[in-house]
């Protein structure tokens, strides 16, 4: 396994994170069902491989993800970081969604209980909350932070100038800076490219990564997005999601399965690996034993440069202003020969 830090902190993490939206017993997510009894193979599994990251949330399952994975990770609770979130519906009342201060400071009891533990080392929001000013959520998360409840405050799904807006307002309150952004990103996704990873790395935050098979499409496995496999993500769900322009898919599968027989590797863990090339934490899924193998493999894998600028150029994004603009007159800006 390879580690880096979370965010600008001390904290070291697996570059490869166990992600546990699959875990329950009633496939509410269409995802797939993971019992405890597979659940505990696929955690063990992690942690003798190194993987110390955990990510989950309260609406996995209805809150079954977090029960399981908190079971599970119990013999080495401290050797890990787990990860869960706040935001999503939780129960019937107006205020059972949303980053309120009463939803979540009742969400991180709830979250603490069902997990089995006194914290929780990465607490995020899981979006952006239209109704509640992110002045009183950030107020809710440092209280948090304060009692013990939380050590590290981060993000997920929010837009570049939402993050900076709330950075911003932490530097100036002398709050805990957050620390991480979990998002979509793949080779069919690469939108975040535009104006989240800029952002990301200038505030030194750890990129999150979310469905980096693109729901097991980049694996190869789907012949036919139309009529897919039974018992597959995409059969169940009946839509593709995230939503990519289909007309890439074959080359970009022809890309990756050339790239895996140069390399020996499978086409699901090239597509990882261009993604761990990016400085990326990885959050992987899986639903049986040899999946997450296989995932794991891909940590091994040593694209070469060139690999990695073949991939860059078959799914670059087309440069948007200002960020053409910007790119033009720094190239101007810098003299030759300057160090």
């Amino acid at each position: 396994m390879k580690y880096t830090r979370l965010g600008n902190t001390g904290t070291i993490v697996s570059v490869l994170g166990l992600g546990t939206m699959t875990f329950g017993e009633k496939d509410i997510s269409k995802l797939g069902t993971v019992p405890m009894e597979i659940a505990n193979r696929l955690v063990k599994k992690a942690y003798d491989s190194g993987i110390n990251f955990y990510d989950t949330a309260d609406v996995y399952e209805e809150g079954r993800a977090e029960e399981i994975l908190g079971e599970a990770v119990r013999p080495f609770r401290n050797q890990v970081i787990i990860a869960t979130k706040v935001r999503g519906k939780t129960g019937p009342g107006l205020n059972d969604v949303g980053l309120s201060r009463v939803h979540i400071f009742n969400s991180i009891k709830a979250s603490l209980r069902r997990l089995g533990t006194d914290y929780v080392d990465l607490y995020q929001f899981h979006g952006w909350d239209v109704l509640t000013p992110i002045e009183e959520s950030m107020e809710a998360m440092e209280q948090l932070i304060r009692d013990g409840k939380v050590i590290y405050p981060g993000v997920s799904n929010f837009a570049a100038w939402q993050m900076a807006y709330l950075q911003g307002m932490v530097e100036s309150k002398g709050y805990t800076p957050y620390v991480s952004a979990q998002m979509n990103y793949s080779l069919l996704n690469r939108d975040i490219e535009y104006e989240v990873v800029p952002f990301l790395k200038h505030s030194k935050m750890t990129l999150l990564v979310w469905s980096p098979l693109h729901g097991g499409i980049l694996s190869g496995k789907y012949t036919d997005l139309e009529k897919p496999p039974p018992d597959t993500r995409l059969a169940r769900r009946g839509k593709l999601f995230p939503y990519f322009e289909k007309e890439q898919l074959p080359s970009i599968l022809d890309k990756i399965n050339e790239i895996g027989k140069e390399v020996g590797a499978t086409p699901a863990q090239v597509a990882i690996a261009w993604i761990l090339s990016k400085g990326a934490v990885v959050l992987i899924g899986a639903r049986t034993v040899e999946q997450l193998e296989e995932n794991i493999g891909a940590v091994e894998i040593n694209l070469k440069p060139s690999h990695i600028k073949e991939l860059d150029e078959l799914t670059e994004l087309r440069s948007m202003y200002p960020n053409w603009m910007i790119e033009r007159q720094n190239a101007e800006r810098i003299p030759k020969g300057f160090i």
